[in-house]
């Protein structure tokens, strides 16, 4: 029973593309869409398998290099911060060389600056390492250099001895500042994330965008060969059943009418 309707579906979609006008293009249409939506089905499925492989490689990651998960701040967020503090840095530099130098002023504060960054990035080394020996040779070599620093803006200019002492202490201020700073950055480096485990957790939400974006044209694919097919299989109903309809609806002759 059912291979018969079958083929006289078949027998009747036959005669509609040789004889409809319409046949033809709603039955192209059907087959159009079936076929992006298979293609779109097998990007979901590529799409799926690279967002899956960028999760797990981020993940691998993140556990190799912040296995205990205490490198949490966001490389973005903790650039902005050291860019700040680095700013400050060369105003407190400049400070400390007001009197000291008279010409280059602005390269000598920022290359002083870098060097007090980079004894925040050799003290968060070496804290992350558990190296205390670098550790105290950093923190030596920075507290030499504020002292000598406060000593310089006091000798700087000796106009009385009062002037010496006021200038002495607004120089040992200023590099206790520096210091501060100085520590602020080191522990900002100490907590802020690799940058290369933020570069595979953006290419991890760029795959599970992709994935998304895939879906949604494939859902999009769907519909539109739900219907094209529907459109096609409502034309086909109509000339396979649309004579036994008509048939249905004239009323049988009645008898003993006399």
């Amino acid at each position: 029973m059912h291979d018969s309707r079958e083929f006289a579906t078949r027998k009747v979609s036959d005669r509609l593309l040789a004889t409809h006008p319409e046949a033809q293009s709603l039955h192209g249409e059907a087959g159009h869409r079936h076929a992006l939506a298979e293609q779109s089905a097998a990007l979901v499925r590529r799409a799926f398998t690279a967002m899956q492989e960028t999760r797990l490689g981020y993940e691998e990651l993140r556990r190799r290099l912040d296995p205990r998960r205490t490198r949490t701040v966001h490389f973005g967020v903790a650039l902005a911060f050291q860019a700040a503090i680095f700013m400050v840095l060369v105003g407190l530099d400049a400070v400390e060389f007001t009197g000291v130098l008279t010409g280059r002023m602005t390269a000598v504060a920022v290359a002083a600056a870098a060097f007090w960054w980079g004894c925040a990035w050799l003290a968060a080394l070496a804290v992350r390492e558990g190296r205390r020996g670098l550790l105290g040779v950093v923190i030596a070599a920075a507290a030499s250099l504020g002292v000598l620093l406060a000593a310089l803006y006091a000798d700087a200019v000796v106009p009385g001895q009062a002037d010496t002492r006021y200038r002495l202490g607004v120089g040992v201020g200023v590099a206790l500042l520096i210091l501060v700073q100085a520590a602020v950055a080191s522990v900002l480096l100490g907590r802020t994330e690799p940058a290369s485990v933020l570069l595979a957790r953006r290419r991890w939400h760029r795959s599970r965008s992709e994935h998304a974006a895939a879906v949604r044209t494939h859902r999009s694919d769907i519909e539109a060969a739900i219907i094209a097919r529907q459109e096609w299989q409502n034309l086909v109903d109509t000339q396979a059943n649309g004579p036994v309809s008509l048939a249905a609806r004239v009323p049988p002759p009645r008898s003993g009418s006399g």
